[in-house]
């Protein structure tokens, strides 16, 4: 059965994310030893592996959030280490862990809040037509438009941090855990705009522990395990393990390197 992610489209050429031996410590914790991947323009990829072996560290360091040892580049142009605006005027934005809404700001505020970057300079009514299209990925944010973000379920929540990601224009999502501690029928509803998303042109990164859900997807998947990134095979043969029962098989190639 063909999956979503069959019917994206991936593009040659230089990859849009490069990440070279990337490295991620907190005082003296290696959250992350060494991790190398590339993804094409156009491709999802799934970050698979048990919680606390360095995948959300991973994605924060790429993103610019906290600082990291090795290179990440984008289009071919590196990013700074520890510089979020370098990575969002590059086009990489990340769509965080457990939402980090602005719980006092309406819904259609939050949203804008993924836009500022390149409506900051223009009045709030023209941003809002710049970026109101997003809401169109998630009909059932129109009636909660001027709700503040507190009031709203866990499950309208994360649809509203996935329209804000939108509202920043990415060339790659990175998405972390986006359905971590859903109800299963909204878990459903994300994985549907996923698989939307996934034949699109923008290259995806999805952080997610139930490798079920991401191969459904994504094209392929890497694992992250105690702060190593392994390669895996793509999505078919993944899918096909999956069906037989246990984890996807990850051959014994790896692409980490001592930091």
């Amino acid at each position: 059965m063909e999956s979503a992610a069959d019917q994206g489209q991936v593009h040659a050429g230089p990859p849009a994310l490069a990440v070279e031996r990337v490295s991620v410590s907190y005082g003296q914790f290696l959250a992350v030893e060494s991790a190398s991947f590339s993804v094409a323009a156009g491709e999802s990829v799934a970050v698979i592996g048990p919680n606390g072996h360095g995948k959300s560290s991973m994605v924060t360091a790429i993103a610019g959030l906290v600082r990291r040892g090795g290179a990440v580049r984008v289009f071919g142009s590196v990013l700074p280490s520890g510089d979020p605006r370098a990575a969002v005027r590059a086009g990489l934005v990340l769509v965080p862990e457990r939402r980090h809404l602005y719980p006092a700001l309406t819904t259609r505020d939050n949203i804008m809040l993924g836009s500022y970057a390149h409506t900051r300079r223009i009045w709030a009514r023209q941003a809002w037509d710049e970026v109101a299209g997003v809401v169109d990925m998630f009909p059932e944010l129109t009636r909660l438009l001027d709700r503040k973000a507190g009031t709203l379920s866990g499950g309208e929540q994360q649809m509203v941090a996935l329209a804000r990601g939108m509202a920043a224009k990415p060339k790659i999502l990175l998405l972390d855990e986006p359905c971590l501690g859903l109800a299963e029928a909204v878990t459903r509803r994300v994985y549907d705009w996923l698989g939307a998303m996934a034949g699109t042109d923008v290259t995806i990164v999805l952080v997610e522990e139930n490798p079920v859900h991401a191969l459904r997807v994504c094209h392929r998947a890497v694992r992250m395990y105690k702060g190593l990134l392994e390669t895996a095979e793509p999505a078919g043969a993944q899918q096909a393990a999956v069906g037989r029962g246990g984890d996807p098989p990850i051959p014994p190639a790896v692409t980490a390197e001592p930091a």
